[in-house]
């Protein structure tokens, strides 16, 4: 995947890559799934590292359950 490049006056980007069929192990069997990238850059001179993480597992969260985006 790609690297988001911080271009000024930006502080961060996220990008959210193509969903793609991956083999992956669930319960023990191999099974094909989508699975997606997310990557992200943040200015750590304003964003901290910990809160930059705390955003990427949101949206994650939102991005494997996307009802919970309208509650």
């Amino acid at each position: 995947g790609a690297t988001p490049i911080i271009n000024h006056p930006e502080v961060s980007i996220v990008s959210i890559h193509a969903a793609r069929d991956r083999a992956v192990v669930r319960e023990g069997e191999i099974v094909v799934r989508k699975m997606m990238n997310l990557t992200s850059s943040f200015d750590h001179r304003i964003i901290d590292g910990y809160d930059g993480a705390l955003l990427i597992q949101e949206l994650k969260s939102m991005l494997e359950h996307p009802a919970t985006i309208f509650m």
